[in-house]
């Protein structure tokens, strides 16, 4: 029986390696990237005794893989990018100690994990394009991302708190998805946050906004459903932190406030407890106050207020338009210092090229010298 035993110990890895299937390159560019085509993986198995070139770049397209697993991560040797795109496959397992980059575009996915196990290496994840509607808690263990692209799927709703643990991000992508809500607790601070884009969703606030980021620099907000009541509360915060706003609406059903389409159907109360009961108290006494005015004195305070919000819609114009001239202003600097760099640059090769040219000529001349003397 023993040796039984030991000749299926043998024989058994001998087998496996025999039916390793090796992916080999469709095509490989001068960066060493690989292009992988027309693969398909329709059992574990399959995934099991798979093995990918050794590459530091592999694309994988035009193929189907019902679920890009933790078994066919392992499979990728020594390479540091992955491109998932224009494929079926509709579920991934992220499980890797060796990629710094993974992409996933149009693929068809619906169902995204990470294995709970923390990971510092991956830096950028992108996921574009596809019908995920959900983003798994288990995203928190990718703690060394900097770069977050969720845009262009179908979420609904994200929880920003999972992304607490990413001390690095910079880069915050969520636009073009169907989402109602973002869930910020309080306490949330996105310490190196730069980049937050929210654009072309449902949107009616951002709580805590722009607080939960104290380094914020550039925010993309156009084709929500914004409170106007969020909008006015914002705008003087987005001006006092120097952020810039990309886009910009001009034609709204409702109102336009400060480049952006917002809605008074809707009234935003903050998450702080006290300040809504504040808010409520006050809405209370003054209504109270207008109830006990004569009709001259109502119409007086009617009036107030019409100055009162036309003084508020020119100052927020004025407000939009120095921060306008502020980018021109910005702008003409960089154009200018890449017009000096330009013309420095051009001096240096001028200076080069003259060098060279006197340096032939004396070669010539003293070449033609020679001649001359024999």
């Amino acid at each position: 029986m023993r040796p039984l035993i030991f000749i299926l110990l043998v024989v058994i890895p001998c087998s496996l390696a025999i039916i390793k299937r090796t992916i080999e390159c469709s095509r490989v560019q001068r960066n060493s990237t690989c292009f992988i085509e027309g693969v398909s993986f329709h059992t574990p198995t399959e995934e099991y005794f798979t093995a990918f070139p050794t590459s530091p770049h592999i694309i994988i397209e035009s193929s189907e893989i019902l679920h890009f697993s933790g078994q066919l991560f392992d499979a990728l040797a020594e390479t540091a990018f992955l491109t998932l795109k224009g494929s079926l496959i509709p579920t991934v397992t992220f499980r890797s100690d060796e990629l710094h980059c993974l992409r996933i575009d149009n693929t068809g996915l619906r169902e995204f994990a990470v294995t709970p196990f923390e990971n510092r290496n991956l830096n950028t994840l992108i996921i574009n394009g596809n019908p995920l509607s959900a983003i798994p808690s288990t995203v928190r263990y990718l703690t060394g991302l900097s770069i977050l692209d969720l845009s262009n799927n179908q979420l609904e709703h994200v929880k920003l708190d999972w992304f607490q643990t990413m001390e690095n991000l910079l880069v915050l992508d969520l636009s073009g998805n169907r989402i109602t809500r973002l869930d910020i607790p309080p306490s949330l601070r996105f310490g190196r946050l730069k980049n937050f884009w929210v654009n072309h969703n449902l949107l009616r606030h951002v709580p805590f906004f722009p607080n939960f980021a104290p380094a914020l620099r550039r925010v993309r907000l156009v084709e929500n459903r914004w409170s106007c009541e969020w909008v006015a509360q914002v705008r003087q915060a987005i001006w006092t932190a120097s952020i810039e706003v990309y886009g910009a609406e001009y034609v709204c059903p409702d109102k336009l406030d400060g480049g952006l389409c917002c809605y008074e159907d809707y009234l935003y109360h903050g998450t702080d407890i006290e300040v809504e009961h504040e808010a409520r108290r006050t809405y209370l006494v003054d209504r109270i106050e207008v109830e006990q005015f004569p009709r001259a004195e109502r119409m007086l305070a009617r009036d107030e207020n019409r100055e009162e919000r036309q003084h508020m819609i020119l100052k927020h114009s004025f407000d939009v338009l120095e921060q306008k001239y502020r980018r021109l202003v910005e702008q003409k600097e960089q154009l200018e210092q890449r017009f000096v760099n330009t013309v420095r640059e051009l001096e240096r090769t001028v200076k080069r090229l003259t060098a060279e040219l006197t340096e032939a000529q004396d070669t010539i001349r003293a070449q033609n010298l020679k001649i001359v003397l024999r």
